[in-house]
């Protein structure tokens, strides 16, 4: 990418806020992240009006994914995170001058089987149903598009320049390296 980029997003936590609130202010520092800070994150309030309580964050940073390595090094520090965290779903939006990709991740441990509203099948089948890029390792699914931080499910498909755009800027992109 180029110069000025930025990148924010959304983290839907399941029941856990305290401990996840926890990790992020006390345990992430010592991490040592490149792209992920405390400072970053919302502290949110403790009054648990909702079941599910959201932590937003945001930053700008110079020359983001400029080689293929610091985009796999973003995602491995956000997969670290969200392991230390009792989410759901979550979704990052990264921008600049010449791109805007949105990617996401479902807690594969948060989806039932057996056909609940939230199950691993109707997952898979939304994804399908808007031919979403997705993939899938042993804790998440994680994807190109826009989704319901409820459900998790993606509601339209992907805008096709952008994975053009992406294509091309990382033809080597292997999630699972």
């Amino acid at each position: 990418m180029y110069e000025y980029n930025y990148f924010y997003g959304s983290i839907i936590i399941d029941r856990d806020f305290k401990n996840s609130q926890n990790f992020i202010s006390e345990i992430m520092p010592d991490k040592n992240y490149f792209y992920f800070h405390p400072s970053i994150f919302s502290s949110n309030t403790q009054e648990y009006s909702y079941e599910n309580m959201m932590i937003s964050f945001a930053r700008t940073v110079k020359y983001l994914f400029y080689e293929i390595d610091e985009l796999y090094q973003f995602i491995k520090e956000f997969e670290d995170i969200l392991k230390n965290l009792d989410f759901e779903n979550a979704q990052i939006k990264i921008g600049g001058i010449y791109c805007d990709y949105t990617l996401f991740w479902n807690n594969k441990k948060k989806l039932f089987t057996n056909g609940s509203t939230h199950s691993i099948e109707t997952t898979k089948e939304c994804f399908k149903e808007y031919n979403v890029r997705f993939f899938e390792n042993n804790d998440f699914y994680f994807g190109f598009g826009e989704i319901n931080l409820s459900t998790g499910w993606v509601n339209e498909e992907y805008n096709k320049e952008n994975l053009e755009s992406f294509d091309i800027q990382f033809p080597d992109f292997n999630y699972n390296k």
